[in-house]
C-alpha cells in the first residue's frame, strides 16, 4: 500500500463486503454559524498546499472521467424525456424493484405538478463488490481532499450535514435535512430486482452559496445500487421542488411556479460525471493496492 492509512486519516465505516454502498465521507467540519458563514467564500475547488503534498492528489489531477456517450446523450439540453415515464417518490419501489430494474436509465422532465424529475445511471465494468469495498475502507484522503477528487473542479467540501459544490448552475450550499433509506421508501432490497444491493438518499435543500438567506430549492435524492456481473451500477434520481414526507411527495415550489428544466438537466449530467469519476478511482485504487 502506497498510501497513509494511519488512524488520523481513517474513518469509522462499517462495510458490508457482499453489498458495499459508497457514500461521501465528510471532513467532520460543521457548517459555520451565520456570524462566520463568510469563511466559506475563501474555499475553492483548487487544492491547498497541504493537499498537493498528499499521494491522493494525483486522482484530482486526473480530472473528471468521461461518462458513457449514450448516457450523456439522454440528458442533453432541450431533449427532455416523456413525463409519462417518470414517477413520484411514493412510486419509487414499484418502478425500480422489478426484474432488470427500471427501463429508464437517464433523463429529465417537468411533471404535471411542476416538480422536476431527473435520473442518471452509471454502469462501470471492473468494479466488483471486492473493488468497491476496498475503496470504501481504504481510500481515505484527509479533510476536503476526498470530496475534491470525487469531482475535480466541481466539488469543494462535504461537511457534517452539508455539501458545497457546483452541479452546473453555480456554486451551491446543499443541506441534508433528513436521511432516507429503503424502509422509508418501501423498498425490499433484492426482492424484485435481484441485482439491487441497497439504497441511500436524503431530503435536501439548496441555496446559491452567495445567498444563504435566500429561499431554498428543495431536492429529494435517492441512490439505488446494483451489482451486475462484473459491473457496479448506481442509479441516482432527483425530485426538484419537492420533499418526501409521511410516504408522499410534497411539492415545494418557489411561489408555486414549475421548476426550470435546466436545473434538472444539469443535475442529471453532473451526477453522471461525478459517479463515473468515483468508479474510475475505485478501479485505479484497487490496481495500486494490488501491485
Amino acid at each position: 500500500m502506497k498510501f497513509d492509512t494511519s488512524d488520523e486519516w481513517k474513518w469509522d465505516i462499517e462495510v458490508d463486503h457482499e453489498r458495499p454502498i459508497p457514500f461521501p465521507k465528510h471532513c467532520r467540519l460543521p457548517l459555520p454559524d451565520r456570524d462566520h458563514y463568510s469563511e466559506l467564500y475563501d474555499l475553492t475547488t483548487d487544492l491547498t498546499e497541504e493537499e498537493k503534498q498528499s499521494p491522493y492528489a494525483k486522482y484530482y489531477y486526473m480530472g473528471q472521467a468521461m461518462p458513457d456517450k449514450d448516457d450523456l446523450a439522454q440528458v442533453e439540453f432541450d431533449t427532455p424525456m416523456d413525463p409519462a415515464k417518470a414517477f413520484l417518490i411514493e412510486d419509487y419501489a414499484a418502478n425500480m424493484d422489478v426484474p432488470g430494474c427500471c427501463p429508464v436509465r437517464n433523463g429529465y422532465c417537468i411533471l404535471p405538478n411542476g416538480i422536476a424529475f431527473a435520473t442518471a445511471t452509471t454502469t462501470y465494468e471492473g468494479v466488483t463488490a471486492e473493488v468497491m469495498a476496498n475503496f470504501i475502507e481504504n481510500f481515505n484522503p484527509p479533510k476536503d481532499l476526498y470530496y475534491k477528487v470525487w469531482c475535480p473542479g466541481a466539488h469543494i467540501r462535504h461537511g457534517m450535514g452539508y455539501a458545497i459544490e457546483d452541479t452546473g448552475t453555480g456554486m451551491s450550499l446543499i443541506q441534508f435535512t433528513e436521511g432516507l433509506d429503503a424502509e422509508k421508501v418501501g423498498l425490499n432490497v433484492g426482492s424484485g430486482d435481484k441485482n439491487c444491493i441497497g439504497l441511500t438518499g436524503a431530503n435536501t435543500f439548496c441555496k446559491p452559496l452567495h445567498n444563504p438567506d435566500g429561499e431554498p430549492l428543495y431536492v429529494t435524492e435517492l441512490c439505488y445500487y446494483r451489482l451486475v456481473g462484473n459491473a457496479y451500477e448506481e442509479r441516482v434520481t432527483f425530485w426538484i421542488g419537492a420533499e418526501f414526507k409521511d410516504g408522499k411527495t410534497v411539492p415545494r415550489l418557489h411561489h408555486g411556479k414549475p421548476v426550470d428544466a435546466t436545473f434538472a438537466q444539469t443535475l442529471a449530467r453532473h451526477s453522471l460525471w461525478e459517479t463515473t469519476t468515483l468508479m474510475r478511482i475505485a478501479v485505479d485504487f484497487w490496481k495500486e493496492c494490488n501491485e
